[in-house]
């Protein structure tokens, strides 16, 4: 009586399904089965990336290159606009733009050098 029949692990299976319903069970060996599928592919992957590295020598970090914004409006582009009969020619302002500036940075730098470019002008 020490251990378990074919008929006893029945009994269990049978609890067990109407405990936790059929799709329940089977979303929970679904996800079993796509962890153990991830966890062999990342392991397949770790090990291809080592042999990539002992093969070939890193590259060097070259310096980042000053990102470019492109104006919101049409205000910046270098086009002729006529006002009043009059052609006249719109200014280009190049900000330089680190990496880690967010968006609200960059804004503030644009206006500025507008601001810049406007009382030079006067």
């Amino acid at each position: 009586m020490g251990s378990f029949s074919p008929i006893h692990w029945l009994i269990v299976a049978v609890v067990v399904v109407l405990l936790f319903g059929g799709t329940r069970l089977a979303s929970v060996g679904k996800g079993l089965g796509e962890g153990i599928k991830n966890f062999k592919k990342g392991l397949k992957d770790s090990d291809e990336e080592d042999e990539e590295e002992e093969e070939a020598p890193k590259p060097k970090r070259l310096a980042a290159k000053p990102k470019r914004v492109e104006p919101e409006d049409d205000d910046a582009a270098p086009v002729r606009a006529e006002k009043n009969g009059e052609t006249k020619k719109k200014k280009v302002i190049t900000v330089e733009v680190d990496d880690d500036d967010d968006e609200d940075e960059v804004r503030r730098k644009v206006a500025a050098k507008k601001k810049a470019a406007a009382s030079a002008e006067d």
